[in-house]
């Protein structure tokens, strides 16, 4: 029990202190989530982010950064579109800023959560793009970047969960 309140300590400090631009919210609708980002965002950019994804969304986590190393903020976002997205699971969407003006989708990959849709977190930091998720025995840090349009996995950490039965 000692070990799994250090990790969860660890990962706390992890998202807390370090610095990026990094959100985490309660779930919100996609159109709440566009308001919040026009403060952010060109209308262009807005636009073609909302071309890119599908219609009946909420929006569960988002951060944005460069990870595709133009000097551009990329974004990734996680989401959970209706009657679409697996149960206790979230849509993650990695895009890449076109010379700040729009976005173009590199990826989406599926990752499940088993207590809260926070366990699939991000962190964009010195060039990559962090993806936090856990299985029924494992927290997993995986870094990722943007090569020749193309979503690469960097580098990648693996934490045991100890002393239960994780996700039960």
């Amino acid at each position: 029990m000692k070990s799994k309140i250090i990790l969860l300590a660890f990962f706390a400090l992890f998202v807390l202190l370090v610095n990026s631009k990094t959100m985490a919210q309660d779930i919100m609708d996609f159109e709440e989530f566009m308001g919040m980002m026009s403060e952010t965002m060109t209308e262009n950019q807005l636009d073609q982010l909302s071309y890119n994804l599908p219609w009946n969304i909420k929006v569960v986590g988002y951060a944005y950064g460069d990870f595709s190393g133009d000097g551009s903020d990329d974004i990734v976002l996680s989401i959970i579109e209706k009657d679409k997205t697996p149960s206790k699971s979230v849509d993650v969407y990695f895009f890449q800023s076109l010379d700040n003006t729009s976005y173009k989708k590199v990826k989406k990959k599926n990752y499940k959560w088993y207590e809260v849709t926070l366990e699939v977190a991000f962190l964009v930091k010195e060039g990559k793009c962090f993806v936090t998720n856990r299985d029924d025995n494992n927290w997993y840090f995986t870094g990722f970047e943007i090569k020749n349009e193309k979503l690469v996995q960097a580098e990648k950490e693996v934490y045991p969960i100890e002393f239960e039965n994780a996700g039960k």
